[in-house]
């Protein structure tokens, strides 16, 4: 498919909706649910109404017999059959194309935020006489329409109803109907009808009924062309503009639906048996995009590289199967995250995850470990492996590619004597350098500051004052030398005064009582620090005998200039003993 085979148009968003009522355009079934509330709906209609830009569609014409994705209707259709056999399919569209298809053939369907069927009007006099009034189109609930369901009534009060709108000669069959009913009911109404109304209604309506929307429409791809389908999928993912993001696991799961495989069901499944994997997607295969995620591991495990092109052509042989192992590897590699102890990886809450890019790479290399019964050496070079890439950043960026590498050297090395991975001469020349320092890490954005704080878990930090695990408690993400105490004495630069060096794990009880005390001030008090814990409960935290000395000499009359002497020397101190143990944990102590 090249640029020239994409062709621009414009055409009658009416003839657009008629085809859906048909059934002759539908949606690919990797489409998410119709969402729009009932004022979404009423509100495009008055901006047909007024004329104004309602944003382009996405079309792809498709061969009725045959199309690329499994066919379904839209939600109010009428086709006359019961198999879809589309002429286009919407692939950006869908929710302004049902949203009209509902208010201009009333079916007995509920919207979102209503639970009984609700019928649109356009009040006739005020879309003349007042256009930008809201209140020329509005919708009501049909167990409370009070006649409205009646010509008699519409003409009346001169409303019309948005089921007239599809057709033009359902629009003039219900205005002949008012010529007729107020030549007999109301003669003076008749003629302001005549003189004033009929050629503005009129007007309007036939603006409504030939308001033409920009469209694209991808021209005719074939099932059996993966690489056209692919490319329609990465045109879609561009283009799409419906504010709601469709991954390669959406499309995939149209894709494998003309095969007999429902991925939807598959999900469902997995998060029925595998507690850990549906707490930490919450269910939802959209959700830190753990679908994706699933369909990463079972490609790296396929052999395949994980970049969205290969996933989206993955082969259906072997699928269903495929995908159940990687949903238990998944599960496994979560236990791992969640474990806290050297045999874990401290991830004890799950906002200190250092990032989701590494869990595909991390579940195939512990399903192989456990799939070929490897020993202790294997399994500790994971670990090291996981905190190499946690200090180095590495899956920070170019997530795929490091998947696919990272896989087939652990691999490797494990399995046919290869030489040791990559990763760890990287982390052997910049975390085992000397100038190595993570006093930038200042935010979660950076995998260096969660780890941290996961390491802080591993090494049994308990809180100062209760002496209870972090795990109990209600924790509060702490600055060592408050933050205010620092401004006061004319440090503000966030990066140093919310760097990694200066930021600690304590109940949130705890840090009320702290505030903005001076370090040397709550140090010294029992109340805070547990007198009975002593280095027990601080040098978990990474507060050695060095950095407590920095803290004494940060008192409430410390002068500015001795506060800046005392918070170097803590930070100096501090993070050469966080580096120690991420040395350590990254194979790298005895360098």
């Amino acid at each position: 498919m090249s640029p020239q085979d994409i062709t621009p148009d414009k055409r009658a968003i009416i003839g657009l909706v008629a085809q859906a009522y048909e059934g002759r355009a539908c949606l690919p079934n990797f489409q998410r649910d119709f969402v729009w509330p009932r004022e979404g709906v009423a509100d495009l209609l008055r901006s047909i109404l007024r004329g104004y830009y309602i944003g382009s569609l996405l079309l792809l014409r498709c061969d009725p017999a045959n199309a690329p994705f499994s066919p379904v209707f839209l939600r109010g259709a009428k086709p006359t059959g019961r198999e879809a056999m589309p002429e286009v399919l919407i692939l950006d569209g869908q929710q302004r194309l049902t949203s009209l298809l509902y208010a201009l053939t009333a079916p007995d369907l509920a919207l979102k935020d209503s639970k009984i069927p609700r019928r649109f009007f356009v009040d006739l006099v005020k879309l003349i006489e007042d256009p930008d009034d809201d209140e020329i189109v509005f919708d009501v609930p049909k167990t409370e329409l009070n006649g409205l369901d009646q010509p008699e009534t519409q003409f009346a009060r001169r409303v019309l109803p948005c089921s007239t709108l599809l057709r033009a000669d359902d629009f003039m069959t219900w205005r002949d109907g008012l010529d007729d009913w107020l030549r007999g009911n109301n003669g003076e109404m008749h003629e302001q009808f005549r003189a004033r109304w009929r050629g503005p209604w009129t007007k309007a309506v036939t603006g409504f009924q030939n308001f033409l929307v920009p469209l694209v429409e991808l021209p005719q791809v074939s099932y059996e062309h993966p690489n056209s389908v692919g490319r329609v999928c990465a045109i879609f993912e561009k283009l799409n503009s419906t504010g709601v993001e469709l991954s390669v696991y959406d499309l995939l799961t149209a894709r494998l639906y003309r095969h007999a495989i429902r991925l939807h069901d598959l999900w469902r499944a997995s998060v029925k048996e595998h507690k850990r994997l549906a707490k930490w997607s919450e269910g939802k295969a959209e959700t830190h995009k753990f679908g994706v995620q699933m369909l990463r591991t079972l490609a790296l495990r396929r052999g395949i590289d994980p970049k969205p092109k290969m996933l989206i052509n993955l082969e259906p042989e072997g699928f269903e199967d495929d995908w159940r192992r990687a949903a238990a590897a998944m599960e496994r590699a979560l236990e791992l995250l969640e474990h806290v102890g050297d045999d874990g990886f401290g991830v004890f809450a799950h906002k200190w995850l250092p990032g989701f890019g590494q869990l595909p790479a991390l579940a195939a290399l512990r399903a192989e470990l456990e799939d070929n019964d490897l020993g202790e050496t294997a399994r500790a070079e994971l670990r090291r492996w996981y905190w190499c890439n946690v200090f180095l950043e590495r899956f920070s960026s170019g997530v795929e590619s490091k998947s696919r590498k990272d896989y087939s050297e652990m691999t490797e090395h494990w399995f046919r004597d290869g030489p040791e991975p990559a990763v760890f001469a990287e982390a052997k020349a910049r975390i085992g350098a000397d100038g190595y320092s993570i006093r930038g890490s200042a935010s979660y954005a950076s995998a260096v500051y969660s780890g941290v704080f996961c390491l802080l878990a591993n090494r049994g930090a308990r809180d100062w004052m209760l002496g209870e695990n972090l795990q109990l408690q209600k924790l509060h993400d702490h600055h060592v030398f408050p933050k205010k105490y620092l401004r006061d004495h004319g440090i503000t630069k966030k990066p140093e005064v919310n760097s990694i060096v200066n930021r600690t794990l304590i109940s949130n009880k705890t840090n009320g009582k702290i505030k903005d005390k001076a370090p040397a001030e709550y140090l010294a008090n029992d109340k805070i620090v547990s007198p009975l814990q002593g280095d027990a409960v601080l040098l978990p935290h990474f507060l050695d005998e060095e950095s407590r000395r920095a803290m004494r000499q940060a008192g409430p009359d410390t002068m500015s200039a001795g506060v800046s002497a005392a918070y170097a020397h803590f930070c100096q101190s501090r993070e050469a003993m966080i580096i120690r143990e991420i040395r350590r944990v990254c194979g790298l102590a005895s360098e």
